[in-house]
């Protein structure tokens, strides 16, 4: 079982911590969906906490599809941010026709260098979200991919994300977006792929805009440690 929680600020980091949660994903504007944070927060953040610490690469929240101009900013991202010693990234690149952009992304996971890489919820936004992780499947880089199984009812996304978690033997399918204590039990027991990934449910007043909340991130790790004695 794997838990990670987004923080926004080194304070959201420590405390990730503290609450005994696996991994961070660090990023700004979460409002947005989630933007490339300063580098001096992500120096900060690497420093100060021992869990891993993965990074988005993400320039702007207008789309997943990039201009050359935002490839070169993205490109250069990450390399300050691996040679920060961070130890991942988190990225997504899409072209106009809703398929994974499989030039850029290989251009870009040259750049990452040993680092972890998660391909993030832009697999979401692609015409067939499992055609999509065969895709990515193929490059042995890519250690995660974040996804709540497209777009539509739940039910059905849990058999998305069932579907995208048989074509991907390598890479570890992260389950996000709506994940709370209420029903982390109930989708585990639907699609065990045993690594989550929440946002505002373990923030204070279930904002994106408020920090974590100790207790409410503790009280997820302690549901899914109890579920690890049930296994």
């Amino acid at each position: 079982m794997f838990i990670e929680f987004i923080a926004t600020t080194l304070e959201d980091a420590i405390l990730i911590e503290q609450s005994g949660a696996d991994r961070i994903e660090l990023v700004s504007a979460l409002t947005e969906g989630g933007l490339t944070p300063s580098h001096s927060l992500i120096e900060a953040a690497v420093n100060r906490v021992s869990i891993p610490v993965n990074v988005m690469v993400r320039p702007h929240s207008q789309s997943f599809c990039y201009s050359d101009d935002d490839f070169l900013i993205m490109k250069n991202d990450i390399k300050i941010i691996r040679s920060i010693g961070a130890n991942g990234v988190v990225l997504g690149v899409l072209n106009e026709k809703g398929e994974v952009n499989q030039h850029m992304l290989e251009e870009l996971l040259k750049e990452c260098n040993g680092m972890e890489v998660t391909f993030h919820r832009a697999i979401d936004y692609t015409i067939n979200p499992v055609q999509a992780a065969e895709t990515l499947a193929q490059y042995k880089e890519i250690t995660t991919i974040l996804t709540s199984g497209g777009n539509g009812e739940l039910s059905s996304r849990m058999q998305t994300i069932q579907q995208m978690k048989t074509a991907c033997k390598n890479a570890s399918i992260l389950v996000g977006s709506g994940l709370n204590s209420s029903n982390i039990r109930s989708v585990h027991s639907t699609v065990k792929t045993g690594y989550y990934h929440f946002g505002t449910a373990v923030r204070k007043n279930h904002s994106p805009i408020e920090g974590i909340h100790l207790e409410k991130a503790k009280e997820i790790v302690q549901l899914l440690k109890v579920k690890r004695e049930d296994q």
